[in-house]
C-alpha cells in the first residue's frame, strides 16, 4: 500500500536538509564528485525510521574537531568568517531539528569528506482493524 505520511513539521526538516545540502555544497569546491544526498527508509515495527545521508567529497575535518562540529557557534577553522564559512550554527539547528522530531544526527569522516546522517523514526502504522474502525 501506500506509505503514511509522516508527521514531520515541513519547514523545519526543510531547514535540516538546505543546511545539510549548502554545507555539502561549500565543502565539496574542486572536488572532483558533487555532495550525494541518499533517502532510506530503513527498519521495522517500531524501530522504523527515515535516513537522510548528506556526503561531500572535500577534505573532511580533523578528528579532533568531529565531535564538536553540531555545537553552537563552533567553526574548525577559527581564522573563516561568516561570509565564508558562516557562524557555526548550521548543524547545530539540524542537530535540534532532527531531536524534536525524536531523531538524530550523526557525523563522520568518509574519506575522502563528511558524511552527516540523520535519522528520524516513522511512526508504526496503526492496526487495520483500528484503521477500519
Amino acid at each position: 500500500g501506500e506509505p503514511a505520511p509522516l508527521p514531520l513539521d515541513r519547514i523545519r526538516v526543510r531547514l535540516l536538509l538546505r543546511n545539510l545540502l549548502d554545507n555539502a555544497v561549500r565543502h565539496s569546491a574542486g572536488a572532483t564528485q558533487p555532495p550525494q544526498l541518499r533517502v532510506a527508509l530503513q527498519g521495522q515495527g517500531a524501530s522504523r525510521g527515515i535516513t537522510f545521508t548528506v556526503r561531500d567529497h572535500g577534505p573532511g575535518v580533523p578528528a579532533d574537531a568531529l565531535p564538536h562540529l553540531a555545537q553552537p557557534f563552533y567553526r574548525p577553522d577559527s581564522s573563516r568568517e561568516r561570509a565564508t564559512g558562516g557562524v557555526g550554527l548550521g548543524l547545530y539547528l539540524c542537530r535540534l531539528v532532527a531531536q524534536a522530531h525524536g531523531g538524530s544526527l550523526t557525523l563522520r569522516n568518509a574519506q575522502p569528506g563528511l558524511a552527516v546522517r540523520v535519522v528520524l523514526p516513522v511512526p508504526a502504522a496503526p492496526p487495520a482493524a483500528a484503521a477500519q474502525a
